[in-house]
């Protein structure tokens, strides 16, 4: 009899989807996506091997589904976020911070890169997670231009740098390393894109403290 991890087959669904998330996570992590198996994200999860089919067709598939949850987990606190700042500057300086709080562990796992060990449509549909991103940031900057906040350039280009200054940094998890990489982050982009900074930023709130890593039963 598979063991049910609910109290109803929605929860039990939604409760193993949510190991699996947590075990695919864990260990990208420690090994990187080549050298995870199916076999190994069951047993971390605490589920049967073949219970693992009910639920994604493979390993990519799976990793699909865990990226669309981070994505949407991602959009809906960055949105929650901006809508407690007006003023442009500070919805850029949100948009990093919450780019570097993503800490998203499948493009710093060990190993070849992502992009390497994945099929091509696979590829193409993570690629579509990044454009989501990269519209938030680009209504940031069309709105910081229009208000003249930051000064008219290349959106295109400008949204390509930021990203690649963010995209897959290790953040501190120390304080006061952590704030004082955050701060130091945030300046830095804007002051390349142009801002006119003042002596003291606003205060955003304090820097929320890292995940604690995942390591699912047993561990």
């Amino acid at each position: 009899m598979p063991k049910i991890m609910g109290s109803s087959i929605l929860e039990h669904r939604e409760n193993t989807r949510r190991a699996l998330f947590d075990a695919l996570s864990f260990l990208m992590r420690e090994r990187g996506f080549d050298a995870v198996s199916m076999s190994d994200l069951a047993a971390h999860a605490g589920i049967g091997r073949t219970a693992i089919y009910n639920h994604f067709t493979d390993k990519e598939d799976l990793l699909l589904a865990f990226v669309e949850d981070e994505m949407s987990g991602y959009l809906d606190t960055v949105h929650a976020m901006l809508a407690e700042h007006s003023e442009p500057i500070d919805q850029l300086r949100i948009y990093v911070r919450s780019q570097l709080l993503a800490e998203r562990t499948y493009l710093m796992s060990p190993g070849p890169p992502l992009k390497d060990v994945i099929s091509p449509a696979t590829g193409q549909r993570l690629r579509q997670h990044v454009i989501q991103s990269s519209r938030l940031l680009k209504g940031i900057l069309e709105e910081a231009m229009s208000v003249g906040a930051l000064p008219v350039q290349d959106v295109s280009l400008s949204i390509q740098l930021v990203n690649g200054t963010l995209t897959g940094r290790r953040v501190p998890r120390e304080e006061p390393h952590r704030t004082a990489f955050f701060h130091g982050t945030e300046l830095f982009i804007i002051r390349a894109l142009g801002a006119d900074v003042p002596e003291e930023l606003p205060d955003l709130g304090p820097i929320p403290p890292p995940c604690s890593d995942s390591r699912g039963p047993g561990a």
